[in-house]
């Protein structure tokens, strides 16, 4: 039995899947997987809601414009009249 050994680069999601970029040159078969971490992953000190804020807070010093309550509320109220009038 002869050994091959490939050594490539991969993404370990965080449902626990492995996603390896490149295709391998191997028959199919078993296989022998071992995982090394190769860095931490960075953590900005930040939860999701204050990302949020910080992005949002941003985008508006940027200039984006974002759309007021009653505008998506008119909006929601027309697409359901489209629907009880197709």
């Amino acid at each position: 039995m002869s050994l091959t050994r490939f050594i490539v680069t991969g993404v370990l999601k965080p449902d626990g899947s492995l996603e390896i970029p490149e295709r391998l040159d191997l028959p199919p078969g078993r296989v022998r997987v071992t995982i090394e971490a190769l860095d931490e992953p960075a953590s900005s000190g930040e939860d999701w809601f204050e990302y949020l804020q910080r992005a949002r807070a941003e985008r508006e010093a940027a200039g984006a414009a974002f759309r007021t309550k009653e505008e998506i509320d008119a909006d929601i109220d027309a697409m359901r009249d489209e629907w009880d009038h197709p």
